[in-house]
């Protein structure tokens, strides 16, 4: 009886609320190439390259200020982040920020940029209209054999109070006060925490746990009150027999009732293909659906139809469900190269444009017909094309909620 009075507790409130993304669309589209050190701006009127300009080693992660004026690049391969003028189209400067730059992130209300790490578990807070820094929150990892990257992905709430990083070595997730950087919390895990979401309603953060097969941990999604930094319900993501678990990223639909999970698989063969659909408000799981090999993003069409589910390595085959029922609508070829991985959508969600890695191109797909209809060459690897803000790779703005 108590849990059927808790779940009706919150469908009611899911009820009341509608989840509303609102963002405002640039111009032009931006695309990093990560090995030809460049950042390409296209058109979307022409659906052409219109200009390049340099970023540093490595740029695959940026970001737009919700204002649409300025764009940060992390440049992975060095230790810098490039700041670039998004309506000139002119690169103004390189910051030192420190080891391995991943994904320079940009505050909701616009004010700060916080710059994580994958060479050491550091973040480094910026002022978004000076670019100087701020604040710097490191700690040294325990866990000296940890092999790979010790930061991930970094997420604020939308309120642009916190932010939440990692230190993927000893399975930790710190709750970082904007903009002190102090720690309001640390939250353990039993692996590696790839991705953090939090509701819309910043009551709660849903995180991304990658598993690991060789303890037989499973992929899942830690759910944490925002109250008490506890979390307060665990759920595990069912895998088929025999299929590599790495739980990569996970996403709300637009009105909050459906939470999307990708089990990616760990890199280089990946071979993860399960994406979970959970109901928000029962906080179970209620499909399941086979995904393209090494399925990683499930984007957000902005008219909030559809979920778009991206293979980050695998594959170059890309799913489109939809986001109310989670049935699989249809599989598409993007090109030829084997990672997809990053998409945006025109304002009105008629067009779509995706990157393929190993091809070098965005492609741009008729969201009527769901076919490719262009391939635009842009540069070696090209990487993360952006043209909103997204606190989240998959949603296109900042979530507001609107009571009923």
């Amino acid at each position: 009886m108590k849990k059927i009075l808790r779940y009706l507790v919150i469908a009611l409130i899911v009820a009341g609320l509608s989840s509303v993304v609102y963002a405002a669309v640039s111009k032009w589209i931006f695309v990093p190439n990560a090995a030809s050190k460049t950042l390409s701006f296209i058109d979307p009127q022409k659906d052409m390259v219109i200009g390049h300009c340099d970023t540093g080693a490595t740029g695959w992660l940026a970001c737009l200020t919700p204002d649409l004026k300025k764009i940060y690049v992390g440049e992975n391969g060095g230790d810098s982040v490039t700041v670039i003028d998004a309506v000139t189209h002119k690169t103004l400067k390189h910051i030192k920020t420190g080891k391995n730059p991943k994904h320079p992130l940009v505050t909701p209300d616009g004010k700060y940029v916080l710059v994580n790490h994958t060479g050491e578990v550091k973040a480094v807070l910026l002022d978004a209209r000076t670019d100087k820094e701020l604040k710097t929150f490191a700690v040294d990892h325990g866990n000296k054999a940890q092999k790979g990257p010790l930061m991930m992905h970094s997420a604020f709430t939308w309120d642009s109070k916190y932010a939440f990083v990692q230190n993927y070595a000893d399975k930790k997730v710190y709750v970082l006060k904007i903009p002190s950087l102090e720690v309001v919390a640390t939250i353990d895990g039993d692996s590696p925490a790839h991705y953090i979401v939090p509701t819309p309603d910043n009551k709660q953060a849903w995180i991304v746990l990658e598993g690991n097969d060789a303890a037989k941990i499973k992929p899942s999604v830690s759910i944490i009150d925002m109250a008490t930094f506890n979390e307060v319900k665990k759920i595990e993501i069912p895998t088929a027999e025999g299929e590599p678990i790495e739980g990569h990223h996970g996403i709300f639909t637009l009105d909050g009732k459906n939470f999307f999970f990708c089990n990616r698989g760990p890199g280089p063969k990946f071979g993860g293909t399960t994406v979970a659909m959970i109901d928000v408000a029962k906080q179970k799981i209620v499909r399941t659906l086979k995904g393209a090999n090494s399925v990683g993003h499930p984007y957000l069409t902005p008219d909030g139809k559809y979920v778009v589910l991206t293979p980050y390595g695998g594959s170059n085959i890309i799913t489109f469900v939809d986001a109310r029922t989670g049935l699989r609508l249809k599989d598409v070829a993007i090109g030829n190269g084997t990672h997809i991985g990053h998409m945006v959508f025109s304002a009105d969600s008629k067009k779509a444009y995706a990157t393929n890695a190993g091809d070098g191109a965005v492609y741009v797909i008729d969201m009527q017909t769901r076919e490719v209809v262009k391939g635009i060459p842009t540069g070696d690897k090209a990487a993360q094309i952006i043209n909103t803000y997204t606190n989240l790779f998959e949603v296109p703005g900042v979530y507001k909620l609107h009571s009923h």
